[in-house]
């Protein structure tokens, strides 16, 4: 366990912290401020989301953004998120990672520590991006190289009758096995890192979710939503056939959720191909969900490991 911050780390943190204070104006208590803030976030009910701001936290936000106006808020968040990645270090927590996974944290306080002025347009209290930054600041979300990992999800019980009546009962008995509804791991690509977003990537995060169930002895596995785990998706795109294969390789199930507009446009926003084939009526997408047990999670991660060092 080190004693202190990687050094380099350390340093350009504080130095962008002091840059980004220089930014804002002379407010009172600015730097208490901050650190009231991330204090705030550091002590999230345990079965909260990494959604989920305490109105304290909203409290100190709204008054940056009467004083300072939307940019002076915006500076504001990236700097509790610069704070809130120094707090991480200096607590020692991350250091009590399983190997793998803290190896790819590390990899993350670095990218959050290197920003420019880019991010700023993500740094709202309620945009998805931000609040995964946070969450992978704090902890409350771990990274896992193709995705980062929620370790407080579940699923909702209405999944058992969105395939038809005919389909219920697989779906409890498959539930009954799996030891219930919550908590699972869920996994959520990240819009500011996806350098690693592959099948090698992908697999990572698998071996990276299996390591963590020794933190996390009541999680009954692995849940992803997307519209990528549809069966229809590999004769349209061979290329991502992986994303469903592998898991299912180790006994993970995809059910079907429903057609809708977010599935659509999600499926269509980066493919010429998949747009003309929606257009075309020949391509319908669809939401699904991956459900990953636990212990056959587990065992494919070590059959993996074993396939690597061979």
């Amino acid at each position: 366990m080190r004693d202190q911050p990687v050094p380099d780390l350390a340093t350009r943190l504080a130095t962008g912290l002091g840059t980004l204070f220089g930014r804002l104006p002379d407010l009172p208590g600015l730097a208490e401020r901050v650190a009231a803030f991330v204090a705030c976030i550091e002590v999230t009910p345990g079965r909260a989301g990494f959604k989920y701001i305490a109105p304290e936290a909203q409290a100190v936000h709204a008054g940056i953004l009467r004083e300072a106006g939307e940019q002076g808020a915006r500076i504001f968040l990236l700097a509790c998120l610069l704070s809130a990645v120094r707090s991480t270090l200096r607590s020692g927590r991350a250091d009590l990672l399983p190997a793998r996974v803290r190896a790819h944290q590390f990899r993350q306080f670095e990218r959050i520590a290197a920003h420019d002025d880019s991010v700023l347009q993500y740094c709202r209290l309620e945009a998805d991006v931000f609040l995964k930054e946070l969450g992978l600041a704090t902890l409350r979300l771990y990274a896992g190289a193709s995705s980062v990992i929620d370790p407080h999800s579940g699923v909702g019980r209405s999944l058992l009758w969105k395939a038809g009546l005919r389909k219920l009962p697989g779906r409890l008995l498959f539930f009954v096995r799996a030891g219930g509804f919550r908590p699972y791991f869920e996994v959520h690509v990240h819009k500011l890192y996806l350098d690693e977003f592959n099948e090698a990537g992908r697999n990572e995060c698998y071996r990276c979710c299996a390591d963590l169930y020794s933190l996390y002895p009541d999680v009954l596995g692995m849940i992803g939503g997307s519209w990528f785990y549809d069966p229809a998706v590999e004769a349209i795109s061979p290329h991502l056939a992986y994303l469903r294969k592998v898991p299912e390789s180790g006994g993970a199930r995809v059910l079907y959720v429903s057609h809708d507009t977010q599935a659509v446009g999600n499926a269509t926003a980066t493919s010429e191909k998949r747009r003309a084939l929606h257009a075309a009526g020949r391509y319908r997408p669809a939401s699904w969900t991956l459900v990953w047990i636990r212990r056959d999670q587990i065992a494919w991660s070590h059959r993996s490991d074993v396939l690597d060092r061979n």
